[in-house]
């Protein structure tokens, strides 16, 4: 990781807490997978100003570094955007009034200061996943900045998120699948490839205004879209998976490498048996990697 200056960050837990989620009904909607608002207190905490945020992108590994350009469609069905391309992030980020851009920043959770925020943020939530055997796995924090009026592209992701926003203000749009049908179709997209970006846009069936202070839960597999208000924005995301989203996907990979080799395997959930066959596979297979690789561990790569 690069050095870059040091903060002066002061205490990671703000006073009374960093979530708000009493009262918004967040712990049927976790469970029930749906969208619901919540509040937050981070937008003041020195880590998430610009200035702050242009630093860990600076100080982050390049291939740690999405962009692409603000005009964006809302379907961009093929590919995502790229990542690694600019050698000085940071000087896009402090000029995003200008360059018509949006960044993201994976795996926040490299910068100790940022796991430690990530961390502090997702053991309030973690009383709210009810339910035996219900817990975390695989954290994982994003940072995204973008400049006035651009557009997010229509996508999904696997995981349970929480989006934050900072600065700025942005609408949160979300599609519903009108058919299961449809909903495999994307899913194995997403699988072979897609980075999540849909095909056809779905009907739209909720609506959230984004401002300072103001966050909302994505439940995984629900299509969205974003459009930015005319200022610049900042909002975190933060990630988790709880046992049963981690078993399914590690079920879809597998599926994935089978239909590599022109095979039509079982749907998730057809058969208890297989599916655990699968997963013991796939843990099996992301262990020698890690080996292989010293113990690194790989990193998302969140369709944004």
């Amino acid at each position: 990781m690069r050095r870059t200056r040091r903060h002066q960050a002061g205490p990671l837990t703000l006073p009374g807490g960093l979530m708000r989620l009493g009262g918004t009904g967040f712990d049927e909607a976790l469970r029930q997978r749906r969208p619901v608002e919540f509040g937050h207190t981070l937008a003041d905490h020195p880590l998430l100003t610009l200035e702050g945020i242009a630093d860990l992108a600076d100080a982050l590994p390049r291939d740690s570094i999405i962009y692409d350009t603000a005009d964006q469609a809302l379907l961009v069905p093929k590919g995502g955007p790229p990542r690694g391309v600019l050698d000085r992030p940071g000087d896009v980020i402090r000029h995003l009034d200008e360059n018509r851009s949006w960044l993201t920043l994976l795996n926040i959770e490299q910068h100790p200061a940022y796991e430690e925020l990530m961390n502090n943020c997702l053991d309030e939530v973690k009383p709210h996943i009810a339910g035996p055997g219900m817990h975390m796995r695989r954290r994982v924090g994003f940072v995204f900045v973008s400049s006035p009026n651009s557009t997010t592209p229509a996508h999904f992701d696997i995981e349970h998120s929480l989006i934050m926003q900072m600065h700025g203000r942005k609408r949160l749009t979300f599609g519903r699948f009108e058919t299961p049908e449809a909903e495999r179709q994307e899913i194995v997209r997403y699988w072979d490839g897609s980075h999540g970006r849909i095909e056809v846009l779905p009907p739209e069936f909720a609506s959230f205004g984004l401002t300072r202070g103001v966050g909302v839960y994505i439940p995984p597999v629900a299509p969205h879209w974003v459009r930015n208000g005319d200022a610049v924005s900042i909002s975190v995301t933060l990630t988790f998976f709880t046992p049963d989203t981690d078993r399914e996907s590690l079920v879809q990979a597998f599926n994935a490498r089978l239909r590599r080799l022109h095979l039509s395997p079982q749907w998730p959930g057809r058969s208890p048996l297989v599916d655990r066959g699968k997963v013991a596979a796939m843990r099996a297979y992301a262990l020698r990697r890690h080996v292989r690789r010293g113990g690194k561990a790989a990193k998302g790569t969140p369709a944004r």
